[in-house]
């Protein structure tokens, strides 16, 4: 598949948004959302096949992604070399040890800003993930894409509640949302949600 410029190879246990069109839309209006820079360390959590990171790439300094299906990370990766993108990594594991473990190796520097983008199956994200992000003050900001926003109502709150003992670190702020139609004709739509600290 085609997204974009980029070429995409994905096996039969991977997700793919298949209306390129309005993926195309999305990826744009993430990036929009995001503000990407080149002094942007992006952290592309639940990656899948890397399509959202491949695509950013371009845009930022570096790109991680973290996903727990394993034949997915295979195909993230095929797919950067694909395409000869040189400053992405995937990492295969759960995002509550992965996220730590990448934020702790990336170099630090007083004009890095490092941002979350989540893009997590319907139900959201564990709550265990969540705090991962809350923990890990590195992380400046958190861009949540849903298609369901009764699912991750939990998430959101979570993100912005006060610092407790379930939920260390500050706590993000709500900026924005905007809704994109990947579904035309049904009730259906992704809206991405964008949160500081």
């Amino acid at each position: 598949a085609v997204v974009s410029t980029q070429s995409t190879g994905i096996t039969s246990g991977s997700f793919f948004q298949v209306n390129t069109a309005g993926a195309e839309v999305l990826y744009r209006t993430i990036r929009e959302t995001a503000e990407l820079d080149d002094k942007t360390v992006l952290l592309d959590v639940c990656c899948g096949t890397g399509t959202i990171g491949i695509i950013l790439s371009q845009h930022v300094k570096r790109v991680h992604g973290i996903e727990i299906v394993e034949s997915a990370v295979e195909d993230a990766k095929k797919n950067a070399e694909r395409n000869k993108i040189e400053n992405v990594s995937f990492h295969a594991g759960n995002a509550k040890s992965a996220v730590p473990r990448v934020v702790n190796n990336i170099p630090k520097s007083s004009d890095t800003r490092i941002v979350a983008i989540v893009d997590p199956p319907r139900s959201g994200l564990h709550a265990d993930v969540i705090a991962c992000l809350r923990k890990n003050e590195m992380i400046a900001e958190v861009v949540y894409v849903s298609c369901d926003i009764k699912q991750i109502s939990d998430n959101i709150v979570s993100l912005c509640c006060p610092t407790s003992n379930r939920y260390l670190g500050n706590p993000f702020r709500f900026v924005s949302c905007v809704a994109v139609d990947l579904f035309p004709h049904t009730k259906r739509y992704e809206v991405i949600f964008h949160f500081k600290r």
